[in-house]
């Protein structure tokens, strides 16, 4: 009488459910070529402590193998539901109204941005007697709007500013009465 254990074939399909922390790290040893669950508890950022105590628990930690999956191009499909025919959810919206609402809401943050800039500037320009100049206004937008988005470093800030100060402002025109 044979006493041995079913041999566990990671191929087979499985409810995500259902599936043991043994199942899943055996299938985590087809992806990561690791050859120990201690591993693949390392490949996951975790220790050997915190694998026994998903062994003992039974609870995965989801958020960790997802994100390391998808760090290495792995397919969630292909991992989770082997061998199932899969079908992708059929959308509402076309790719157009997509693309018009993404165009929308950077079309959006580009002008809460660039009023923001406008509002930090608008003082300065003031306190350094530069208001009249649109030439110093758009130095002094550039600077804060490229600096805010990390394109420009304090070199760069610092000559825009230079440049900006240095500007003479237009001599305002006396106005006739």
């Amino acid at each position: 009488m044979d006493t041995e254990a079913p041999q566990f074939d990671p191929l087979t399909y499985t409810q995500i459910d259902d599936l043991t922390v043994k199942e899943c790290f055996e299938r985590l040893k087809l992806v990561t070529n690791k050859t120990t669950y201690k591993d693949i508890a390392i490949w996951l950022g975790k220790t050997q402590a915190e694998y026994n105590n998903w062994r003992r628990t039974g609870k995965l930690p989801w958020p960790d193998i997802i994100r390391a999956l998808l760090k290495e191009g792995i397919s969630l499909d292909w991992f989770c539901a082997p061998g199932q025919q899969l079908s992708k959810p059929q959308y509402s919206y076309s790719i157009g109204d997509y693309t018009k609402a993404s165009v929308r809401e950077h079309e959006q943050w580009q002008r809460l941005n660039f009023l923001n800039a406008h509002r930090r500037v608008v003082p300065l320009m003031k306190k350094y007697g530069l208001e009249g100049s649109r030439k110093a206004e758009a130095f002094l937008l550039d600077c804060y709007l490229l600096s805010k988005d990390n394109f420009l470093n304090k070199e760069q800030a610092v000559e825009l500013i230079a440049r900006a100060l240095a500007m003479q402002p237009p001599i305002p025109s006396e106005k006739s009465e």
